[in-house]
């Protein structure tokens, strides 16, 4: 499903930030939780934002939902604004202690000290490359998870560079949107130990991505089958 751009959609989405912004959290608990669902599953509607089309509205929502907020990141401290991005996109984290929160309600106040993040699990969810300088401070991030997500592009792989000092592990899978070019852009991970690949249906030649990367990063294990369908994140 297409849809075409509004005549001014950056106005819309003011709007529509305006009030989540505003009334979100004057919601008791059960209703923040609703609101919370129905924004997050408009800011992902069907429209799948590839790279050759025009920016329509529902990808200004996804940007609005995804860019870091300077001030907010100052006044938290780069995991805990991090992990709001990924909570309130749909997202799941896990703490430096073991415990996976999946659920932005759940993050104590603003003045509780909180665990390093040590993972990010964005299956189906609608992080994008718009969120990507979030991973920028998170000393101890070390595994991330892309697993059917629409809004992951080459743009996204590329932004995978603020988390190069410490990324591990990594997953790209049945993401529509990812191509070869954007795999070679993960030659700058020189961290990595881990790559899995699968389920990446406009890359043309998913070995000869592997071969690349391999040269690239020689300690990094990379598994990836071509024809591998599997539905579920590893």
């Amino acid at each position: 499903m297409n849809y075409t751009q509004t005549s001014n959609p950056k106005q819309l989405i003011k709007l529509f930030v305006l009030f989540n912004s505003t009334y979100f959290f004057t919601f008791k608990a059960p209703n923040r939780v609703k609101m919370q669902k129905i924004l997050r599953n408009i800011s992902r509607y069907p429209y799948t934002p590839r790279i050759d089309q025009k920016r329509s509205f529902w990808e200004y929502v996804n940007m609005m939902f995804n860019k870091p907020d300077p001030d907010r990141i100052k006044a938290v401290g780069a995991d805990r604004a991090c992990a709001e991005w990924v909570l309130k996109n749909g997202g799941k984290i896990v703490w430096a202690d073991g415990k996976r929160i999946e659920d932005y309600n759940v993050l104590p106040s603003d003045d509780t000290i909180l665990p390093k993040i040590i993972e990010i699990d964005g299956t189906d969810s609608a992080i994008s490359h718009y969120g990507f300088p979030h991973l920028n401070g998170c000393t101890m991030l070390s595994k991330i998870i892309l697993h059917n997500n629409n809004y992951i592009d080459d743009r996204a792989l590329k932004g995978l560079s603020y988390a190069k000092n410490t990324l591990s592990h990594l997953q790209i899978s049945k993401c529509v949107n990812v191509t070869d070019a954007g795999l070679k852009e993960l030659n700058i991970l020189e961290k990595l130990q881990h790559l899995i690949l699968f389920n990446l249906e406009s890359v043309n030649d998913l070995e000869e991505c592997k071969k690349y990367l391999k040269s690239q990063i020689p300690k990094c294990n990379i598994e990836g089958n071509p024809k591998q369908k599997n539905e579920d994140s590893l």
